[in-house]
């Protein structure tokens, strides 16, 4: 029986039953693609359920610790970014917040969208050091036509923006495990999905795009997704990685209790493995809490070129999944197997983990995140999140909107403007609220409206330490 404890599988071990490839190409897919896919689907049917309990943390050897760097020289610092090339992950929708399309067109500021910010920073350092540091986006088929629309804006900005899209993989069945998509149909998207950031290395191989980069005397890739606003090249973490090469280098933060879409370090059978909440059975999830497992994945990689392009060519690249299953209008179940682009740190040699500081890991994947990104806790200079000096401590305060906030849409119609949350500790909002302009948010501020009742914070006001409830009833907290 397998001891790898890091996909979370089926319980009953099925037949591994590979489809006929000529009849995954009358689908749509590509020889790539189908290989891939195959893989997935094989290791899912036939995989043992781990032994979570062999799970440990990686040794602290294991850990680079950012405060620890020294501050790299100005003609070093040059050096390096002539070697270096910047990829975004830009094949997320912006669904969860009721958007259409690319996160990356989500705007941070009126007429600031994420995307925006990116090609701000690496046009400013290309500028500061006389570089040229090539911008990489990989789309989805859900967002590589708007994306390639969007980008002629920059067409006169200092840098080289180049795209490609990913993989697409068919859904399959629960029930059956046959694909979802039939031979001959037109493309359907609810019938396919990207099989997430993992696909990065071999779509970009595919592409042509890395061995261009090689040629070129590239040296090492910096990928992130493109909604962390944290996510920006640091000078300290940039020498390290050219001063000490290894292949591949995931940076990692403190982890705090909110943190649950991603994941953590784990090791057993003598590697370290990144794991994901969610591939975790219910039962065995306390045992993975932060004190037992500190740091956090931030999805920034920094990964060797000439590694990608081995591990590609051999074969030798097969990252851990995560399963999603979802149900369609017809109540037939389908799932999709992901492949985390973090999880690729079981696969090269000389793997390493970067202790860095929490400002590096600022996602925005809900209106709560955004509010906080749009606040005056931090402020944007030349693409750059940089925390506001009066905030003390340099922490962030904890946000929950309510439902009612959880499109944009709304988000956008119930706060006029973004309250000062400088010295906010803790916010907590639920039912119909409405936010009006200049008001002030300090300690921790609950409010909720009743349902069939409707709460107006006015023009102006302080909020301290308070509980609001039912028509402005204001209690100390």
């Amino acid at each position: 029986m397998s001891k790898d404890p890091i996909s979370k599988i089926v319980q009953q071990r099925r037949p591994s039953g590979i489809i006929d490839s000529e009849k995954l190409k009358a689908l749509g897919i590509t020889d790539r693609e189908s290989e891939g896919w195959q893989s997935l689907r094989s290791r899912f049917l036939n995989k043992d359920a781990p032994d979570w309990d062999t799970v440990l943390p990686p040794d602290q050897s294991f850990f680079d610790d950012y405060d620890n760097f020294p501050e790299p020289s100005i003609p070093e610092i040059k050096d390096f970014l002539d070697k270096v090339v910047i990829l975004k992950l830009n094949g997320g929708l912006g669904i969860r917040m009721g958007l259409k399309g690319p996160k990356s067109a989500i705007e941070v500021y009126p007429g600031i969208t994420f995307l925006d910010l990116t090609v701000m920073h690496v046009e400013h350092m290309n500028t500061k050091y006389f570089c040229d540091i090539p911008l990489v986006l990989m789309n989805s088929f859900n967002t590589d036509e708007e994306t390639k629309k969007i980008i002629h804006k920059y067409a006169h900005s200092k840098v080289k923006i180049t795209t490609f899209q990913q993989s697409k993989f068919p859904r399959f069945y629960k029930d059956t495990m046959n694909p979802v998509p039939k031979e001959g149909a037109p493309f359907n998207p609810k019938e396919w999905y990207p099989p997430g950031s993992g696909d990065v290395f071999p779509s970009l191989v595919a592409s042509g795009m890395l061995e261009k980069f090689i040629k070129e005397g590239k040296e090492y890739i910096f990928i992130s997704n493109v909604e962390n606003l944290g996510a920006v090249l640091d000078m300290k973490i940039l020498s390290h990685v050219f001063s000490t090469k290894p292949e591949f280098a995931l940076e990692v933060t403190d982890r705090i209790s909110t943190d649950v879409t991603g994941g953590f370090l784990g090791k057993t059978d003598g590697k370290v493995h990144l794991m994901e909440l969610s591939q975790i059975p219910h039962e065995k999830i306390s045992h993975f809490s932060p004190r037992n497992f500190p740091f956090w994945n931030t999805n920034n990689l920094w990964v060797s070129l000439s590694a990608i392009q081995r591990v590609v060519e051999d074969k030798s690249l097969e990252l851990d999944f995560v399963v999603n299953t979802v149900a369609t209008d017809s109540s037939r179940h389908q799932i999709l197997l992901e492949t985390p682009a973090g999880m690729a740190i079981q696969n090269f040699a000389s793997s390493r983990a970067i202790h860095v500081p929490r400002i590096r890991y600022r996602p925005v994947k809900s209106t709560s995140q955004l509010m906080l990104a749009q606040s005056n806790i931090f402020q944007f200079h030349k693409g750059e999140m940089i925390m506001n000096p009066k905030r003390e401590p340099p922490t962030v305060p904890l946000i929950k909107l309510g439902e009612e906030f959880s499109k944009v849409t709304e988000y956008s119609q119930r706060i006029k403007s973004i309250p000062d949350l400088v010295e906010l500790e803790h916010l907590t909002v639920s039912g119909d609220v409405h936010f009006g302009t200049d008001i002030t948010l300090k300690g921790t501020v609950i409010i909720v409206a009743n349902h069939g009742e409707r709460v107006d914070i006015p023009d102006g006001v302080i909020l301290e330490n308070k509980i609001i409830s039912g028509n402005l009833r204001i209690l100390d907290h």
